[in-house]
């Protein structure tokens, strides 16, 4: 792998990250150009947030569905 990643690569690994491994050196070629890159560390921070935002919303869902669904019919009491 080259010395350096494009912002595009970057993005690319970033999101491959996701849902499959990269290579270790890919995982530090990708962590070298978010040091010195600003437009990337924003876009690893919005990343970030999304995550979050998405684990809170689907506990929020699962909360009100558990509550909305009422006591289990067949259940005594």
């Amino acid at each position: 792998m080259k010395n350096t990643l494009t912002c595009r690569e970057a993005a690319h690994l970033l999101l491959e990250d996701e849902d499959h491994d990269i290579t270790a050196a890919e995982r530090v070629a990708l962590q070298v150009h978010v040091k010195i890159c600003f437009a990337c560390e924003r876009f690893v921070a919005q990343l970030n947030f999304m995550r979050r935002a998405t684990r809170a919303w689907r506990k929020h869902s699962e909360t009100d569905a558990d509550a909305s669904a009422g006591p289990d019919p067949g259940s005594p009491g």
